[in-house]
């Protein structure tokens, strides 16, 4: 298991700092809201009923439809379990160990119609991690290690508390474009923790949801990097701004700039440096596989 001060080190400088915008927003927007409520209790009634069936209702229906989608997954999607993908588990069971969760989430397999990506998610205090059925078939045919990555990096989301304080920051995201930086500045951490249990698929890991699982290995992950550099401009940049993930070159990029090389790279190390470039700003242990 690691120790929770290299784990520490690994968490982007910026996801504490949006955190903290997002939590201190969220908690100015409670008290303006009960106040309002308390104020008006006597004045309008009826004003006062109707704002607090918004204030209800709203949520109640976000959560409805979250609490669907978990039910279609565990009603569709196979469970992984000791007889059913038991790669799949013995690969999250030693990355949840090193990210020192207590347990491993809830894990399912989910046809996806071609998609490759996975996602992690909770409902009424239980953490799921979904693997969509491609990505694991990528596993079986020789991607076991970008699989191992993108496992981890999942993980990460659950090990860091992002879904945990999801209700809790809703209305500091009424702020134009703090709830996607804190999302991306998420996104970056949760690279470096997969980076952390699997740097030989780190990159590789990323270039397969660039270019796909059948020709991810023939991109040139520092070409695509530079790709930070030659495709940018207006409508990039606020696509991105808009956006809950950073643009893929640049995730490379970081890892790149850290020390991360994608598994066929034989003759160049898999560990990140303890004194990463830029991106990796305020890293203070190395990665080891």
């Amino acid at each position: 298991m690691a120790s929770p001060a290299a784990l520490r080190s690994l968490v982007h400088r910026k996801e504490r700092l949006y955190f903290l915008l997002l939590l201190v927003t969220s908690m100015i927007v409670y008290a303006l809201g009960i106040g309002m409520l308390v104020a008006g209790a006597s004045m309008a009634p009826n004003v006062v009923g109707g704002m607090a069936a918004y204030i209800i209702g709203i949520p109640l229906v976000f959560f409805i439809i979250h609490g669907l989608g978990i039910g279609y997954l565990r009603g569709n999607g196979v469970r992984v379990t000791a007889r059913q993908f038991p790669e799949l588990l013995a690969m999250a069971q030693r990355h949840a160990s090193t990210l020192g969760l207590a347990r491993v989430p809830d894990l399912f397999v989910q046809q996806s119609g071609g998609v490759l990506n996975a996602f992690a998610t909770r409902f009424l205090g239980r953490d799921f991690v979904v693997v969509y059925s491609d990505i694991l078939a990528m596993a079986e045919q020789r991607g076991e290690a970008a699989v191992s990555f993108i496992v981890a990096h999942e993980l990460a989301h659950v090990q860091r508390g992002h879904l945990k304080y999801h209700w809790l920051l809703l209305p500091g995201r009424i702020v134009p474009f703090l709830s996607a930086a804190y999302s991306r500045a998420c996104e970056y951490t949760c690279d470096r923790f997969g980076a952390y249990c699997a740097p030989e698929g780190a990159v590789d890991g990323l270039l397969v949801l660039a270019a796909g699982k059948d020709l991810y290995h023939r991109v040139e992950e520092r070409d695509f990097a530079g790709q930070v550099e030659t495709d940018g401009g207006f409508w990039v940049r606020w696509a991105e701004l808009l956006s809950t993930h950073p643009r893929l070159p640049k995730r490379v990029a970081a890892l790149l700039a850290a020390g991360v090389r994608p598994s066929r790279d034989a003759d160049m190390p898999t560990a990140l440096r303890a004194s990463a470039p830029r991106a990796f700003e305020g890293m203070a242990a190395p990665i080891a596989g």
